[in-house]
């Protein structure tokens, strides 16, 4: 650890004092760089890295797959009882990543000792510095292979086991046998998830693989991701309480919920605020998450410095999320794009975008949009996400896209007019959502809606929030008392949504004042939209923990809020 340490340091030193040339031009290539290479099924490193987190994956599988009676909140030491099975790799890929600092190859350095001289006193050469190690691969969980003792004991024990656990056995020999991963080696060689995708055969992993980008349907009957995700989800009790039962609303068949959340990444008390926040996304129990502002970093964790830790001590936030909510029975498919990086004084940190689907995700692709490293602004790595998902019931493909834009105008509009593109290369309907940082007469946000051209073009995007609130103020006979009576609710009962402003920012101290958070729909005939709520900005959220809120910034004195973003969610009925 302290051979990191240092070497960190030099890193830190070597990037103070070495001297660049940085493009003032927009450029797609700087950031986060580096070329993808095949791995063989019998390669010593992707294996060492399965045996260091082998337990930690069939963890997660557990936590997919079972149904909480309890949920478990931030008591990383719980005691899970889950088998342990064999993985093998059934092909996979690998990424060394580099920083690039202005897109023309100049990339974070480090020293490198290459000799001594005749005076003893060692050598060094600058070289580029590998931030990290994305190990894109296709499991298969061999269920006929388990080893752990202490599951088959737990299982014998009729005074600790139940039937619950036994039909969660069931379920783990049977289901999800195979993964789609991608894993992260940090620059210390910590480990993380960055994707989980889940599927029950070898023909549903195939299927996966062969997608692509034609986004076409499936027109056979083949009982394609035939997910216990269906089993969980939509039975159970309905309503919010999430103890005793699978919790959360349920979402009707012909219709689909979709949200956009901005998590605010680590800032102070992220241990509280998760649960908030886990518990906002539970009442609603949206179909499909995208989140913004997730965050990586090898040193901001609950967890002492150690290469395997607990559930719920992972450093991705991505992880702690995703533990909350498969605690709550809210059983998601995730993936992460980290965009951004950060050099703090305590290591670099990640930060970036996340899909969640309760549905298959049968393809995920990104590009970068573009930037001005030189200007401040438009420093930060921007990037687009996108995840193809199937709505098995429909046999229909949903192309959901999330980013977070630039802060400056010029790059926003660059932002807008890449993402739009982007999109546009995919079959319809779309859903694009995200913190696009912008107020709806930004020149970007008239551009997606079609109200502002650049480079001769203009978008067609519906913005749902426009949709249904202009469509509540037209149904109410007197428009003037109804607004008057919105303008006198605005801050004082946050319970309904602000269809006068709907401001999404900030919300601390319960007065969001800005609409910088959108979710959109392709102007198409698949989806309509039903409803929307703006949630995460009211101030009867009781704080955890009274000395956490007394050093943050998050909250008042009696209140703590899960982001300083409101989360925003569509309800869609599905008309093919």
């Amino acid at each position: 650890m302290i051979k990191n340490k240092i070497l960190f340091l030099i890193i830190v030193i070597v990037l103070n004092n070495f001297v660049i040339l940085i493009n003032s031009y927009p450029t797609t290539s700087a950031g986060i760089v580096g070329e993808y290479e095949s791995l063989s099924i019998g390669s010593k490193e992707i294996n060492n890295v399965l045996g260091q987190l082998k337990s930690n994956i069939n963890l997660n599988r557990y936590f997919f797959l079972n149904n909480f009676k309890t949920t478990q909140n931030l008591n990383i030491k719980a005691k899970y009882f889950f088998p342990i099975y064999q993985i093998d790799l059934v092909e996979g890929k690998k990424q060394v990543q580099y920083l690039s600092l202005n897109g023309d190859g100049e990339n974070l350095k480090t020293r490198q000792p290459v000799s001594n001289n005749r005076n003893g006193y060692p050598q060094y050469q600058l070289v580029d510095f590998p931030i990290g190690t994305v190990y894109d691969i296709s499991v298969y969980m061999d269920t006929n292979i388990q080893t752990s003792k202490t599951y088959e004991s737990f299982l014998r024990n009729e005074s600790l086991s139940t039937s619950n656990d036994y039909k969660t056995k069931k379920l783990l020999d049977e289901k999800c046998t195979y993964l789609k991963l991608k894993l992260f080696k940090d620059y210390l060689g910590l480990l993380s998830t960055q994707q989980f995708l889940c599927f029950d055969s070898f023909e549903d992993l195939v299927n996966n693989n062969k997608q692509g980008n034609d986004g076409i349907k499936h027109q056979n009957n083949q009982d394609l991701f035939d997910s216990t995700i269906s089993n969980l989800q939509y039975t159970g009790n309905s309503g919010n309480s999430h103890i005793g039962g699978r919790g959360g609303v349920q979402n009707a068949v012909n219709q689909i919920k979709v949200m956009s959340y901005n998590t605010w990444n680590f800032n102070d008390p992220w241990r509280e605020r998760r649960v908030k926040m886990a518990d906002v996304i539970l009442n609603e129990s949206p179909d499909i998450i995208c989140f913004q502002e997730i965050r990586y970093s090898s040193w901001t964790s609950e967890a002492p410095f150690k290469s395997s830790v607990r559930k719920g001590e992972e450093r991705n936030q991505v992880q702690h999320i995703w533990k909350l909510l498969s605690e709550r029975n809210q059983k998601y498919h995730f993936t992460y794009l980290p965009s951004m990086v950060y050099n703090t004084n305590t290591g670099l940190q990640f930060e970036g975008l996340a899909i969640f689907s309760k549905h298959p995700i049968t393809d995920i692709s990104s590009i970068k949009l573009s930037r001005e490293v030189m200007n401040a602004d438009d420093a930060h790595q921007r990037s687009l996400l996108r995840a193809q998902v199937y709505l098995k019931q429909h046999d229909l493909n949903i192309n959901v896209f999330t980013s977070h834009f630039s802060l400056e105008a010029e790059g926003s509009k660059r932002n807008a007019y890449e993402s739009l593109k982007y999109i546009n290369e995919f079959p319809k309907p779309h859903l694009f959502m995200g913190d696009l940082n912008l107020e709806p007469s930004a020149n970007a946000i008239q551009y997606l809606i079609g109200d502002y051209e650049i480079n001769n073009h203009a978008g067609n995007l519906k913005d749902t929030w426009m949709e249904y609130s202009s469509r509540k103020l037209e149904e109410n006979s007197n428009q003037d008392i109804y607004l008057d009576q919105l303008r006198n609710q605005v801050h004082s009962d946050c319970k309904i949504t602000d269809y006068l402003n709907g401001y999404t920012f900030p919300t601390l101290y319960g007065a969001p004042n800005k609409r910088i958070d959108y979710l959109f729909r392709s102007n198409d005939n698949n989806l309509k939209v039903l409803d929307f709520h703006i949630k995460g900005r009211c101030k009867e959220i009781p704080a955890l923990s009274s000395s956490s809120s007394k050093t943050s910034t998050n909250s008042d004195s009696n209140h703590l809020y899960p982001s300083d973003h409101t989360s925003i969610v569509t309800t869609f009925e599905i008309l093919n």
